[in-house]
């Protein structure tokens, strides 16, 4: 009974730890945060921050992107980006797949467009699909995955400019007055949350302590 204990204590203590040290068993996501504030409209869209993008890890690979539009912005395929709605970045250009995109959405990449304004060059391209105009843009939040196992939140890359952005979008303002519409930038603002075990890896490790301490216990009765 005590080496069948001893084992069992032993082993959920060394899975725990071999896990933990060779990334076997999950950690937590990280997440980064971008907010649409470096304003390109030739005059002003009218607000100090547009919008925010949060690119958060997929255990496994990959990574869940969500744009939240804010102060009455939205996204259009009719203006500033030629016909293209939003693009980014990610580094060494891969093969990617896109999943989640609502219906009017579509994806291009990898290519090689530079929306002007300064902002750089960017490899990948969303479109709203000509059903997103400066009077009628995309005001939802926008969430997709791109699940391709290599992608992490790391391998997104501004455009190489001074300017930082590593989004850019065809934003429109109606309620500023007149259908503002213009290139606007998402530079970084967040930072990677912490790391921590999953639960799966926890329990393992908390199964090798409780075994330790019962055989603990067992040896302390028997003298």
């Amino acid at each position: 009974m005590k080496q069948s204990l001893l084992k069992s204590a032993a082993m959920a203590l060394a899975v725990s730890a071999l896990g933990l040290a060779a990334g076997i068993l999950p950690a937590s996501a990280g997440a980064l945060t971008y907010d649409f504030t470096l304003d390109n409209c030739s005059s002003g869209c009218g607000a100090t921050n547009y919008g925010t993008v949060t690119v958060t890890d997929i255990l496994g690979g990959g990574v869940k992107v969500n744009v939240a539009l804010l102060n009455g912005a939205g996204l259009i395929d009719t203006g500033a980006l030629t016909s293209h709605s939003m693009v980014f970045n990610l580094a060494g250009s891969p093969a990617i797949t896109i999943t989640g995109l609502p219906s009017l959405w579509t994806y291009i990449g990898p290519t090689s467009y530079t929306p002007g304004g300064g902002f750089g060059t960017f490899n990948y391209i969303l479109n709203c699909n000509s059903a997103c105009a400066a009077n009628n843009p995309w005001t939802a939040p926008l969430d997709f995955s791109i699940t391709t196992p290599s992608i992490t939140t790391a391998s997104f890359l501004d455009g190489g400019t001074a300017k930082d952005a590593y989004f850019v979008a065809d934003i429109s303002n109606p309620t500023a007055g007149g259908a503002l519409t213009g290139r606007i930038g998402a530079s970084y603002v967040g930072t990677p949350s912490t790391h921590v075990p999953e639960p799966v890896t926890m329990s393992l490790f908390g199964a090798g302590l409780a075994g330790a301490a019962a055989l603990r216990r067992r040896k302390n009765r028997a003298a």
